[in-house]
Protein backbone atom coordinates (compact mmCIF):
# COMPACT_ATOMS: atom_id res chain seq x y z
CA UNK A 1 0.00 0.00 0.00
CA UNK A 2 1.41 3.43 -0.55
CA UNK A 3 1.66 6.29 2.39
CA UNK A 4 -1.98 7.62 0.73
CA UNK A 5 -3.65 4.11 1.07
CA UNK A 6 -2.42 4.01 4.85
CA UNK A 7 -3.34 7.31 5.67
CA UNK A 8 -7.09 6.67 4.36
CA UNK A 9 -6.98 3.52 5.61
CA UNK A 10 -6.31 4.61 9.25
CA UNK A 11 -8.66 7.02 8.67
CA UNK A 12 -11.41 4.94 7.76
CA UNK A 13 -10.76 3.05 10.99
CA UNK A 14 -10.65 5.93 13.10
CA UNK A 15 -13.93 7.07 11.96
CA UNK A 16 -15.42 3.81 12.55
CA UNK A 17 -14.09 3.63 16.39
CA UNK A 18 -15.34 7.19 16.61
CA UNK A 19 -18.84 6.13 15.37
CA UNK A 20 -19.30 3.16 17.34
CA UNK A 21 -19.56 4.09 20.79
CA UNK A 22 -22.37 6.88 20.10
CA UNK A 23 -24.46 4.73 18.22
CA UNK A 24 -24.10 1.41 20.88
CA UNK A 25 -25.48 4.40 23.39
CA UNK A 26 -28.20 5.72 20.67
CA UNK A 27 -29.62 1.91 20.42
CA UNK A 28 -28.97 1.10 23.88
CA UNK A 29 -31.44 3.92 25.61
CA UNK A 30 -33.76 3.69 22.33
CA UNK A 31 -34.61 -0.05 23.25
CA UNK A 32 -34.74 0.25 26.88
CA UNK A 33 -37.07 3.28 26.67
CA UNK A 34 -39.08 1.38 23.80
CA UNK A 35 -39.19 -1.21 26.05
CA UNK A 36 -41.18 0.85 28.61
CA UNK A 37 -43.52 2.34 26.19
CA UNK A 38 -46.54 0.72 27.09
CA UNK A 39 -46.31 0.83 30.92
CA UNK A 40 -45.30 4.62 30.47
CA UNK A 41 -48.27 5.36 28.11
CA UNK A 42 -46.40 7.01 25.65
CA UNK A 43 -48.25 8.83 22.75
CA UNK A 44 -48.37 7.40 19.22
CA UNK A 45 -45.98 9.77 18.38
CA UNK A 46 -43.27 9.69 20.91
CA UNK A 47 -43.62 5.44 20.41
CA UNK A 48 -43.54 6.20 16.44
CA UNK A 49 -40.39 8.79 17.01
CA UNK A 50 -38.50 6.42 19.75
CA UNK A 51 -38.78 3.52 17.06
CA UNK A 52 -37.72 5.17 13.85
CA UNK A 53 -34.90 6.20 16.44
CA UNK A 54 -33.77 2.94 17.31
CA UNK A 55 -34.52 1.46 13.51
CA UNK A 56 -31.79 4.45 12.09
CA UNK A 57 -29.50 3.43 15.02
CA UNK A 58 -29.80 0.08 14.07
CA UNK A 59 -29.16 0.72 10.02
CA UNK A 60 -26.39 2.66 10.79
CA UNK A 61 -24.39 0.09 13.14
CA UNK A 62 -24.58 -2.04 10.27
CA UNK A 63 -23.02 0.68 7.97
CA UNK A 64 -20.05 1.05 10.33
CA UNK A 65 -19.63 -2.62 10.21
CA UNK A 66 -19.43 -2.40 6.69
CA UNK A 67 -16.87 0.31 6.78
CA UNK A 68 -15.03 -1.49 9.17
CA UNK A 69 -14.95 -4.85 7.02
CA UNK A 70 -14.05 -2.76 3.86
CA UNK A 71 -11.05 -0.99 5.58
CA UNK A 72 -9.81 -4.74 6.86
CA UNK A 73 -10.28 -6.13 3.34
CA UNK A 74 -8.13 -3.58 1.45
CA UNK A 75 -5.70 -3.25 3.93
CA UNK A 76 -5.48 -7.68 3.79
CA UNK A 77 -2.22 -8.91 2.25
CA UNK A 78 -2.09 -11.87 0.04
CA UNK A 79 0.93 -13.33 0.98
CA UNK A 80 0.12 -13.42 4.88
CA UNK A 81 -3.96 -14.43 4.48
CA UNK A 82 -4.75 -17.21 6.25
CA UNK A 83 -6.84 -19.73 4.98
CA UNK A 84 -8.19 -22.93 5.40
CA UNK A 85 -10.25 -26.03 4.33
CA UNK A 86 -13.99 -24.84 4.61
CA UNK A 87 -17.04 -26.66 4.54
CA UNK A 88 -18.94 -24.19 1.49
CA UNK A 89 -22.34 -25.54 2.31
CA UNK A 90 -21.64 -25.15 6.50
CA UNK A 91 -20.72 -21.61 5.81
CA UNK A 92 -23.92 -20.45 2.98
CA UNK A 93 -25.77 -21.53 5.37
CA UNK A 94 -25.33 -20.06 8.31
CA UNK A 95 -24.66 -17.06 5.97
CA UNK A 96 -28.64 -17.37 4.46
CA UNK A 97 -29.85 -17.90 8.37
CA UNK A 98 -28.28 -14.47 9.19
CA UNK A 99 -29.44 -12.92 6.44
CA UNK A 100 -33.04 -13.79 6.35
CA UNK A 101 -32.60 -13.05 10.42
CA UNK A 102 -31.88 -9.80 9.90
CA UNK A 103 -35.05 -9.14 7.46
CA UNK A 104 -36.89 -10.01 10.80
CA UNK A 105 -37.92 -13.29 9.08
CA UNK A 106 -37.81 -16.42 11.13
CA UNK A 107 -34.84 -18.47 9.76
CA UNK A 108 -35.49 -22.23 10.79
CA UNK A 109 -38.11 -23.99 8.68
CA UNK A 110 -38.90 -20.12 6.74
CA UNK A 111 -42.17 -19.97 7.71
CA UNK A 112 -44.53 -18.08 5.23
CA UNK A 113 -46.89 -15.71 6.00
CA UNK A 114 -50.01 -15.33 3.96
CA UNK A 115 -51.26 -12.39 2.92
CA UNK A 116 -54.72 -12.37 0.31
CA UNK A 117 -53.43 -15.99 -0.54
CA UNK A 118 -49.87 -14.77 -1.36
CA UNK A 119 -46.95 -15.90 0.68
CA UNK A 120 -44.66 -13.64 2.25
CA UNK A 121 -41.22 -13.63 3.14
CA UNK A 122 -37.37 -14.20 1.91
CA UNK A 123 -36.94 -17.83 0.89
CA UNK A 124 -33.44 -18.81 0.40
CA UNK A 125 -32.19 -22.28 -1.54
CA UNK A 126 -29.75 -24.00 -1.29
CA UNK A 127 -27.72 -26.69 -3.64
CA UNK A 128 -24.27 -27.74 -2.62
CA UNK A 129 -22.81 -30.56 -1.38
CA UNK A 130 -22.49 -31.23 1.72
CA UNK A 131 -18.69 -32.42 1.00
CA UNK A 132 -17.55 -29.46 -0.83
CA UNK A 133 -14.95 -27.82 0.71
CA UNK A 134 -13.27 -24.57 -0.67
CA UNK A 135 -9.88 -23.38 0.32
CA UNK A 136 -10.06 -19.54 1.48
CA UNK A 137 -10.35 -16.96 4.77
CA UNK A 138 -13.43 -18.21 6.38
CA UNK A 139 -14.35 -14.58 7.45
CA UNK A 140 -13.98 -12.62 3.68
CA UNK A 141 -16.10 -16.23 2.23
CA UNK A 142 -18.75 -15.40 4.87
CA UNK A 143 -18.28 -11.00 3.80
CA UNK A 144 -18.69 -12.10 0.19
CA UNK A 145 -21.80 -14.07 0.04
CA UNK A 146 -23.78 -12.30 3.09
CA UNK A 147 -23.25 -9.14 0.71
CA UNK A 148 -24.42 -11.12 -2.33
CA UNK A 149 -27.31 -12.45 -0.27
CA UNK A 150 -28.10 -8.85 1.37
CA UNK A 151 -28.33 -7.45 -2.11
CA UNK A 152 -30.40 -10.00 -3.09
CA UNK A 153 -32.75 -9.08 -0.27
CA UNK A 154 -32.50 -5.40 -0.73
CA UNK A 155 -33.14 -4.80 -4.51
CA UNK A 156 -36.15 -6.74 -4.47
CA UNK A 157 -39.83 -5.33 -3.75
CA UNK A 158 -41.59 -8.71 -3.89
CA UNK A 159 -43.99 -10.00 -1.51
CA UNK A 160 -42.12 -13.27 -1.93
CA UNK A 161 -38.37 -13.26 -2.28
CA UNK A 162 -37.03 -16.48 -3.64
CA UNK A 163 -33.04 -16.24 -3.72
CA UNK A 164 -31.52 -19.78 -5.07
CA UNK A 165 -27.37 -20.12 -3.58
CA UNK A 166 -25.68 -22.66 -5.79
CA UNK A 167 -21.92 -24.26 -5.21
CA UNK A 168 -20.63 -26.38 -7.84
CA UNK A 169 -16.92 -27.79 -8.30
CA UNK A 170 -15.49 -27.29 -11.64
CA UNK A 171 -12.47 -29.95 -11.55
CA UNK A 172 -10.21 -26.78 -11.55
CA UNK A 173 -12.26 -23.95 -9.58
CA UNK A 174 -15.49 -23.72 -7.15
CA UNK A 175 -18.24 -21.85 -8.04
CA UNK A 176 -20.62 -19.70 -5.51
CA UNK A 177 -23.89 -18.55 -7.35
CA UNK A 178 -26.62 -15.89 -6.22
CA UNK A 179 -29.48 -15.98 -7.94
CA UNK A 180 -32.19 -13.71 -7.41
CA UNK A 181 -35.66 -12.18 -9.06
CA UNK A 182 -35.31 -8.63 -7.88
CA UNK A 183 -34.94 -5.56 -9.80
CA UNK A 184 -32.04 -6.54 -12.08
CA UNK A 185 -29.49 -3.94 -13.05
CA UNK A 186 -29.16 -1.39 -15.73
CA UNK A 187 -26.48 -2.45 -18.33
CA UNK A 188 -25.31 0.92 -17.91
CA UNK A 189 -24.81 -0.16 -14.10
CA UNK A 190 -23.26 -3.37 -14.56
CA UNK A 191 -19.65 -2.23 -15.45
CA UNK A 192 -19.57 0.16 -12.31
CA UNK A 193 -20.46 -1.08 -9.87
CA UNK A 194 -17.68 -2.47 -8.83
CA UNK A 195 -16.13 1.27 -8.21
CA UNK A 196 -16.22 2.35 -4.42
CA UNK A 197 -18.62 4.39 -3.73
CA UNK A 198 -20.89 3.78 -6.70
CA UNK A 199 -24.38 3.26 -5.38
CA UNK A 200 -27.54 2.01 -7.78
CA UNK A 201 -30.29 4.03 -6.84
CA UNK A 202 -33.04 2.04 -4.75
CA UNK A 203 -35.83 2.68 -7.62
CA UNK A 204 -38.56 1.92 -4.42
CA UNK A 205 -37.97 4.92 -2.40
CA UNK A 206 -35.73 7.03 -4.53
CA UNK A 207 -33.08 6.75 -1.74
CA UNK A 208 -29.60 5.28 -1.88
CA UNK A 209 -28.75 3.13 1.42
CA UNK A 210 -25.23 2.18 2.55
CA UNK A 211 -22.08 3.20 1.31
CA UNK A 212 -21.35 1.87 -1.66
CA UNK A 213 -18.50 -0.50 -0.85
CA UNK A 214 -20.08 -3.93 -1.12
CA UNK A 215 -19.37 -5.11 -3.87
CA UNK A 216 -15.85 -3.06 -4.29
CA UNK A 217 -15.19 -5.14 -1.08
CA UNK A 218 -16.23 -8.73 -2.75
CA UNK A 219 -14.45 -7.75 -5.92
CA UNK A 220 -10.99 -7.36 -3.50
CA UNK A 221 -12.03 -10.59 -1.54
CA UNK A 222 -11.70 -12.89 -4.91
CA UNK A 223 -8.14 -10.71 -5.94
CA UNK A 224 -6.76 -11.90 -2.39
CA UNK A 225 -7.60 -15.29 -3.34
CA UNK A 226 -6.67 -15.02 -7.19
CA UNK A 227 -10.32 -15.57 -8.07
CA UNK A 228 -12.99 -13.84 -10.07
CA UNK A 229 -16.57 -12.71 -9.94
CA UNK A 230 -19.10 -12.25 -12.64
CA UNK A 231 -22.46 -10.87 -13.03
CA UNK A 232 -25.37 -11.39 -15.79
CA UNK A 233 -28.23 -9.37 -15.28
CA UNK A 234 -31.83 -8.38 -17.27
CA UNK A 235 -33.45 -5.58 -15.87
CA UNK A 236 -36.76 -6.33 -14.06
CA UNK A 237 -36.05 -9.92 -14.03
CA UNK A 238 -32.94 -10.38 -11.61
CA UNK A 239 -29.49 -11.10 -11.05
CA UNK A 240 -26.93 -14.15 -11.06
CA UNK A 241 -23.85 -13.02 -9.25
CA UNK A 242 -21.20 -15.96 -9.63
CA UNK A 243 -17.90 -15.96 -7.48
CA UNK A 244 -15.17 -18.18 -9.07
CA UNK A 245 -11.81 -19.19 -6.59
CA UNK A 246 -8.94 -21.38 -8.56
CA UNK A 247 -8.45 -25.06 -7.19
Amino acid sequence: MTEKDTLSAKALTLISHKLRTPLSIINGYSEAVLSQATKEKFSPFTTKALGEIHKQGNRMSLLVDKLMAFNQVITADEQTLEKQPVNLKSVIKECAEKAIAQEGVAEKGLPAEQTGGVKRGTFIEIDCSSQLTLNANEHMLKLCISELLANAIKFNNKLEKTIKVQGTNHGDSISISVRDYGVGIRPQDVSKIFEPFYQVDDYFTGQISGWGLGLPMVQRILDLHRGSISVVSDRGLGSIFTLSFPL
